[in-house]
């Protein structure tokens, strides 16, 4: 069993995330400590999959550019941060609605076991993020032959 460091703050903007996915973006209460809680402009949504040697993480990030995109790795967490620029330039155009959102993203997501940061993997392709994090070698599992004597 791994064990990982407790992050109140964490948990608060886990809860604020799920509140945004039921009842919609923007819905939450903005907060004067808002910038401690990571609050960001827009909600990433991301999968993750599981296999026997890695982690595949894909996120949406539909209007981005790759370099603004970052990607941090630690022991056993990823955190993707960056900012999508709003690129309104028309003339005499009354938007009578804007559900896309602009400003700056953070999430990071924590992983079951401990990962190689060195050997992850990024690419960015039709709005879609994808990290291929592999596993520390000493966390794969390893099938135990028993002998019998």
């Amino acid at each position: 069993m791994t064990l990982m460091n407790w992050d109140p703050w964490r948990d608060l903007a886990d809860i604020r995330s799920i509140y945004n996915r039921v009842f919609g973006e923007g819905l939450w209460p903005r907060l004067p400590g808002d910038a401690q809680l990571g609050a960001a402009s827009w909600y990433m949504p991301v999968d993750v999959a599981e296999t026997a040697d890695k982690y595949v993480l894909k996120a949406e990030m539909p209007g981005m550019r790759a370099e603004d995109i970052e990607v941090t790795v630690t022991e056993s967490q990823v955190t993707i941060k960056g900012r999508r620029d709003e690129s309104r330039e028309e003339k005499g155009v009354n938007y009578v609605r804007s559900e896309r959102r602009f400003g700056t993203f953070s999430r990071t997501v924590s992983l079951g076991v401990p990962v190689d940061a060195n050997k992850v993997d990024a690419s960015y392709r039709d709005g879609v993020l994808e990290i291929h994090l592999p596993k520390v070698q000493s966390t794969v599992p390893k099938q135990i032959t028993i002998r019998t004597e």
